[in-house]
């Protein structure tokens, strides 16, 4: 099994080999969507399926730092704009709104949290799938 390039390969063969002694039909190396959805499917399948995932989270870059933190800022940005600009439209008045940041910060972690924890605390343990933390 070839690791990717950023990944020490013997810690991926030492995550494997574990893996494998527990005589799984599938093992699913990523948890990105693509591996975490294999797994899932191929436990549905009634395949003994693990998941090794390097990271520790599952999701993927998506989930994780990319399109679901940003969505996340995104959308208290635009309720900052609402309560600042436009709630006045609808005869609400809001005096001094301004920006928590820690606050953003922590409600996209929890997000990102609730997201993560739903594939590993639910989806994977409904359809009997082992997970692996760490290559």
């Amino acid at each position: 099994v070839a690791a990717a390039p950023h990944t020490p390969s013997r810690h991926l063969a030492r995550s494997l080999a574990s893996a494998a002694g527990g005589d799984y039909d599938v093992v699913i190396v990523g948890g990105g969507p693509g591996g975490y959805v294999a797994a899932i499917k191929a436990g549905q399948l009634g395949l003994k399926t693990a998941c090794v995932e390097g990271r520790g989270r599952l999701g993927g870059t998506c989930l994780n730092v990319g399109c679901i933190p940003s969505k996340a800022m995104l959308h208290s940005s635009h309720l900052y704009e609402e309560a600042s600009k436009h709630m006045k439209d609808y005869g609400v008045i809001v005096n001094d709104v301004s920006v928590d940041l820690d606050a953003m910060l922590k409600f996209k972690e929890g997000t990102v949290d609730k997201l993560t924890q739903g594939i590993e605390g639910y989806l994977f343990k409904k359809n009997g799938v082992d997970y692996y933390k760490g290559w």
